[in-house]
């Protein structure tokens, strides 16, 4: 399944090849534009300008007019969407909270507070990370910022973001698809680890809530039971679909007793990490810390709770390692 993934990806390269092959660095600046408005292309504009850059432009001179065209089309559609983000998103956003209307403009002014003393450079940073580019221009024009800040962050970094690829490809032409196929993959790495990297620093901030050191334990192990049961359910579906795929094409796979076995014994092993998570959760609610029991009852009880949450995460562990390294193909 990897390679025909490569595969597919090879054969979108080579299409925008062509078409900038046909068309020039006007159908990219006007590709760069579409995506700052949230209009799909069907490729990282990362890639789009490595490979105009190594198979688009042939000298310097078109580099510079290349550069200007793309960081004008990036500029214009990031500052349209800001624009419209600015009036008719502002306008819905206060619709939306008109009825807590004196907390809301308390909080909105909080945050266009401690936004405006360093906007331009968040606007910046923000514009340089591929994530969030798109999301920078909507949240800045809700919270109103000056519009000369905004111009003045985004702009550098329109100029660095089309820049860097685009000389890139042209500078290293030779080597620009394999550039572009490790750039895609580095890519995907960072779109599925942003949302690990976000559900890790808001479980920090929660558990750092927490005053007591019992209650810091019991975030903590809901947390990770959570997420370990989370990544079972996964593993197992993974699991699944790959052992089908081996049997197609008449490699080493699991029977399927046996795979149902195993299967169905993670599966166990997520229900019952589950079950500690939402153990865990209701003693934080119910802030279990005024309980009558004696320190004896409670650390054994805590002592047991983290005995069976260890062993289930070990047990899961294990598990997959074991199929991992006898069952290759899977």
């Amino acid at each position: 399944m990897c390679g025909e993934r490569d595969g597919s990806r090879a054969e979108e390269r080579a299409a925008i090849e062509q078409l900038i092959l046909q068309y020039g660095i006007l159908i990219v600046a006007l590709l760069v534009f579409a995506g700052e408005l949230g209009i799909p292309t069907g490729i990282p504009m990362e890639v789009a300008l490595l490979i105009t850059g190594g198979f688009a432009i042939h000298s310097a001179p078109q580099l510079i007019v290349g550069l200007i065209a793309v960081v004008l089309a990036d500029l214009g559609g990031t500052v349209t969407l800001h624009l419209v983000a600015r009036t008719g998103g502002a306008r819905l956003l206060s619709r939306l909270l008109q009825r807590h209307e004196q907390r809301s403009r308390e909080i909105l002014e909080e945050w266009r507070e401690r936004f405006g003393r360093r906007d331009i450079r968040i606007v910046f940073v923000g514009r340089l990370v591929p994530i969030v580019r798109m999301y920078m221009a909507l949240g800045t024009g809700l919270l109103r910022i000056p519009f000369r800040d905004y111009v003045i962050g985004a702009a550098p970094a329109s100029f660095v973001w089309a820049g860097l690829p685009l000389g890139v490809g042209y500078f290293f032409s030779p080597q620009v698809n394999q550039i572009a196929a490790q750039y895609t993959r580095v890519e995907h790495l960072a779109i599925i680890g942003a949302p690990v990297l976000i559900a890790i620093g808001i479980t920090v901030w929660w558990v750092h809530r927490e005053r007591s050191l019992r209650g810091r334990i019991w975030r903590v192990r809901s947390s990770v039971a959570l997420a370990a049961a989370v990544t079972v359910i996964i593993y197992a579906v993974q699991t699944a679909e790959s052992n089908r795929d081996a049997i197609q094409h008449g490699m080493n796979a699991l029977p399927g007793p046996v795979l149902w076995s195993w299967l169905a014994l993670l599966v166990g092993l997520a229900c019952a990490l589950l079950l500690v998570a939402a153990g865990d959760f209701r003693a934080v609610r119910r802030a279990l810390h005024r309980s009558h029991r004696s320190i004896t009852d409670l650390v054994r009880a805590e002592f047991l709770m983290t005995t069976c949450w260890l062993g289930l995460i070990t047990i899961a562990s294990v598990v997959m390692i074991g199929l991992e390294l006898h069952y290759p193909s899977i």
